[in-house]
């Protein structure tokens, strides 16, 4: 082959690689960035992910919540020694009723003789006070004593009698009845049962001892104190029943919510809620295991979105939202009750919203992808 034969068939073969039609890449199905994902609509994603729209409906069911029943402090009186000594004998046993008056426990003290001394005492010094000043009148009457030493006799008069009525007073302030020989019994202030005793023959007691040695309490109407999860008490208000359901016997009753604590448990993210409830037929024993259940109100509409539409990313809980077509953009939500594979939303979230009901969390690593 001459030389230019070879020029020509080189210049063929160039002119036919650049007519040689270009590759053009394919377009991406799914492009994500720090605000969201887009999908085209032949994207293989669309399997895995799957749209609904936001609905309101009935309140999630609340699960029931632990307690126990207690006695009520208003209705409960505490009982101890007034005075220093030793236990002589008990009258009482633990859930005893009693009435008013009844007889609990006697003491014997010598501070209690030291009171009848100290009132006999002031008794006699106003009997001789009378006497000096009667002797003391019929002198100035017969122009013996000046009138002084008669005005004297009645201010000494006047202070025995007060310190007599100060001995009275501290006496009867014990309410205790004396039994004689430095002995006296400690009676009930109150009608109800004794749901605490801490008291035993031979015992020493003092009147500035913390722990009440008898505690009387009125169950006509008890206490249920529960650890609500602090997801469920937001419905809750005071006044509103709930519903309580002994573990043991199955007692069933309603009652009334009379207070909601403020502070959240740290460890086991609960609220207390203390309800007041009716107890006339003493079903509902201080100290036995109950469950207590919010009653659901049919007339509250909430919206709900299932389980896996949330996502957590840190503190934030999500969910994905239509934006536009195949734009999937995650928002704040404010989420509550779970139940059943489902969560209410409090906020964040509107009815009639599109959002992502299944593959969020497929959509939420495009989105940490990108954002990385």
């Amino acid at each position: 082959m001459s030389p230019i034969t070879r020029t020509l068939a080189a210049l063929f073969a160039l002119l036919a690689a650049c007519t040689k039609p270009l590759e053009v890449p394919p377009t991406p199905t799914l492009v994500s960035d720090s605000k969201g994902v887009t999908l085209t609509t032949d994207a293989p994603q669309w399997k895995y992910v799957e749209l609904s729209v936001a609905q309101e409906g009935p309140p999630l069911s609340p699960l029931p919540a632990p307690g126990h029943v207690d006695f009520d402090e208003k209705r409960t009186a505490n009982v101890g020694s007034p005075l220093a000594g030793r236990v002589e004998s008990v009258e009482v046993r633990l859930g005893d009723p009693v009435k008013k008056g009844d007889r609990l426990f006697s003491v014997r003290s010598g501070a209690f003789a030291d009171l009848d001394r100290e009132l006999e005492t002031s008794r006699a010094d106003v009997t001789a006070k009378e006497r000096t000043l009667q002797r003391q009148r019929d002198l100035f009457a017969l122009k013996a004593a000046p009138e002084k030493e008669v005005q004297a006799a009645e201010a000494e008069l006047k202070a025995a009698e007060l310190a007599f009525k100060a001995a009275q007073a501290k006496k009867q302030s014990l309410s205790v009845d004396s039994a004689g020989d430095n002995l006296f019994w400690v009676r009930a202030p109150r009608g109800g049962a004794v749901v605490d005793l801490d008291v035993v023959a031979s015992q020493e007691v003092t009147p500035d001892r913390d722990k009440a040695l008898v505690r009387i309490s009125d169950l006509d109407e008890v206490l249920v104190m529960a650890d609500m999860p602090e997801t469920d008490v937001g419905d809750l208000k005071a006044g509103e029943a709930v519903h309580v359901r002994t573990q043991v016997g199955g007692v069933e009753r309603d009652g009334k919510v009379d207070h909601i604590s403020e502070v959240v448990d740290a460890r086991r993210r609960t609220v207390e809620v203390r309800v007041r409830i009716d107890n006339r037929d003493r079903a509902l024993r201080p100290n036995a295991f109950v469950e207590v259940s919010a009653i659901s109100d049919a007339s509250v509409r909430r919206l709900k979105v299932p389980d896996g539409a949330v996502v957590t990313d840190g503190n934030r809980s999500l969910v994905f939202v239509a934006k536009g077509p195949g734009r999937l953009e995650p928002t704040p939500v404010n989420p509550s009750r779970r139940r059943d594979g489902e969560v209410e939303i409090r906020s964040g979230l509107e009815a009639g919203t599109r959002f992502v009901s299944r593959g969020a969390l497929l959509l939420l690593n495009q989105v940490d992808l990108a954002a990385n």
